[in-house]
């Protein structure tokens, strides 16, 4: 493996309404690949799309997950920090208006570190009001680590409304991250006729979960099913590396 993590995915922009236009930082999300005492250099661009200018602080800090929510951990607060680890090619960032800039941080994975998620942020500095609200405006990125190939996800049962005169087929499943390694969840849920013969199917929204979260998967078939019996098979693409799939069955009168 190379001495520095891989980039492997970079996701879309995120942004935050500010007054009478937006801020949008690109990448929204890294995702890493790599081992302890390996650092990576990613490039961070915010961009003002309102009328005034910001000012804004670099900070960094560790994402956790806690009763299967995540949660923020201020840099340095417990041992094996990443957030503690990271160093920006400038600390504080000026936007004007209609304008972009650019931030590299770099970011070192201490051995045995329990974090595999960090968020560095642009923590705004100058007030911005929401009506009568004078607020702050942060935004930042989002960046994954993967330290091994182990990967451990459990799908609970599906939750199935079979269709009827006023609703479309829907479905509604949660899926637990148990193992120790982020991962991305990609599901498919293909309908079966009696026969086994694929009718329909339903592309699920991917569903990123860090070690120890949970997150509800829903979708909702298009489509209109005659009166018979089915099977609804789901399947999640965990990263390219494994799959695991459920089943229901259901009847359309």
């Amino acid at each position: 493996m190379n001495k520095t993590l891989i980039a492997c995915l970079l996701l879309f922009a995120t942004s935050v309404f500010a007054g009478d236009g937006a801020l949008t930082v690109t990448p929204a999300v890294v995702q890493l690949r790599g081992s302890f005492g390996q650092s990576t250099t990613q490039t961070m661009m915010i961009t003002n799309g309102t009328s005034q200018p910001f000012t804004f602080e670099m900070v960094a800090q560790d994402v956790t997950v806690k009763n299967g929510t995540r949660t923020f951990v201020e840099a340095g607060e417990r041992a094996g920090s990443i957030a503690a680890t990271a160093v920006y090619s400038r600390r504080v960032v000026q936007v004007r208006p209609g304008e972009s800039e650019r931030v590299d941080v770099t970011l070192t994975i201490p051995t045995d570190s329990p974090f595999r998620g960090v968020v560095v942020i642009f923590r705004g500095t100058n007030k911005v009001m929401t009506g009568p609200v004078p607020m702050l405006a942060s935004i930042g990125t989002l960046f994954t680590f993967a330290l091994s190939d182990t990967l451990d996800v459990n799908a609970e049962p599906l939750n199935v409304t079979p269709q009827s005169a006023s609703a479309n087929l829907s479905m509604t499943q949660w899926c637990a991250n148990r193992g120790t390694e982020p991962v991305v969840a990609k599901g498919i849920a293909a309908i079966l006729d009696g026969s086994g013969a694929l009718v329909g199917r339903m592309n699920l929204t991917p569903k990123r979960l860090l070690p120890g979260e949970r997150a509800e998967v829903s979708g909702e078939y298009g489509g209109e099913l005659p009166p018979g019996r089915y099977k609804l098979l789901v399947t999640y693409d965990l990263d390219g590396q494994k799959s695991i799939t459920s089943a229901a069955d259901l009847d359309v009168k």
